[in-house]
Parts: C-alpha cells; structure tokens; sequence
C-alpha cells in the first residue's frame, strides 16, 4: 500500500464516523484525497484560498500544530499534518464546518469549537490503527541506520514523486550535504540517486500491479 492509498483510508474512514468534510494536500497543491465535499464547499475553499492560508500558517508552525483559519462570521477550517513526524505526507484540511447551530449554508455541518481536538485526536486514532502505518513504524526501527539516513530514506518515500535533490533533504535534516552524502552511501552501500530510483521502480511496479 502506498502513502497515498493510506491518506485515502484515514480520510474515508473520519468522514465516515464524523460527516465532517476532509481534504488533504501535499505541499505543492496536489490533492491526494477528498471526503465530503459537494460543488459548493469546493467553491467556498477555492474562493477562501484556503489551501494557500493553510500552507502559509503551516510552514511558520512546529510539526504538531493545528491551526484553525476563520472564513466569515462562524465557518471554520482546521489543518494538521498527515504525520507528525513527518511532515513531508502533506496535511489534512478539516471543514468547513459552522460553530453556530443555527446556520445551514450549504449543508455545512455543525461542530462546536471544543469538539475539534477530539476530532484532530480520532483523526490521529484511525491513522495510528491502521496496517500500513504499523507496518512501516517497525519497519523504520528495525533500519540497521543512523537517524539522519532513516529521516532521509523516509522523505524519499514520501516525495519520491517530486523533483528531489541531495541539498533539498540536507536542508530540511539542517546538515552538510557532504556529511549526507557520506554517512548515506557508508550506510546504505548505494548513493543518494540510486537510492532514490529504486524507490521509484518499485512504486511504478505496484502502480502497474
């Protein structure tokens, strides 16, 4: 199973138990799931450049923050990372939902604000319960590495996608690229890009299967 396939899940998996909306993103804006949504929210979140206000606050934020972004008198989004500890799996967006009972713009659900970190906490829950996390927790313990090459292999997994450089993973670890390098390929027995395109031949195997 992919990252993608287990953010799928967990989102599937809230709406089901909440009928609150959800949406997760990477950082570059692609949309790796949505539950809930009907025509009108998704014109409310493009018109409210929420995924923009969400990214901002988010990037000036610890790994475990969540952050609420107010959109007129009582709708409400509320954003946390997919990962905790890894931030590189993109963030969910929770809403909109109301505060106030008595609206119903658009079949905008009701969730008064002490409810919502009981939400962000069965949100964290559904994630924790699943296989493929539990799989892959062990299996980054069980890594015979140092943590900066177990952080590394873990960004590659999870943006193994994107356009991904040894300075980029070097800067997000604040480490020499040259210290990287060296501790990776002692570590590993491969370097950085070969690492990286047998990350990619494997993920292209399990899409094809």
């Amino acid at each position: 199973m992919s990252v993608q396939e287990h953010i799928r899940q967990i989102d599937t998996k809230f709406f089901l138990c909440t009928h609150l909306p959800i949406r997760t993103f990477d950082f570059n804006g692609n949309l790796i799931h949505s539950a809930g949504y009907n025509r009108d929210m998704e014109d409310f979140f493009k018109h409210h450049d929420i995924f923009e206000q969400v990214r901002q606050e988010l990037v000036t934020k610890t790994e475990n923050c969540i952050i609420t972004i107010p959109c007129l008198e009582s709708i409400s989004f509320t954003a946390c990372w997919v990962c905790s500890k890894n931030i590189n799996w993109g963030f969910h967006i929770l809403g909109p939902y109301t505060t106030l009972e008595a609206v119903n713009l658009f079949d905008i659900v009701y969730k008064p604000t002490y409810c919502i970190p009981y939400l962000i906490t069965l949100l964290g829950t559904i994630a924790a319960d699943s296989a493929f996390l539990k799989q892959k927790i062990k299996k980054f313990n069980d890594m015979p590495y140092s943590a900066y090459v177990k952080k590394s292999i873990d960004y590659l997994n999870a943006r193994y996608h994107e356009t991904i450089t040894l300075s980029d993973i070097a800067a997000h670890l604040n480490i020499s690229k040259y210290y990287l390098c060296s501790l990776f390929k002692k570590e590993t027995g491969k370097n950085f890009s070969q690492y990286l395109n047998e990350i990619r031949i494997e993920k292209s195997k399990e899409l094809l299967l």
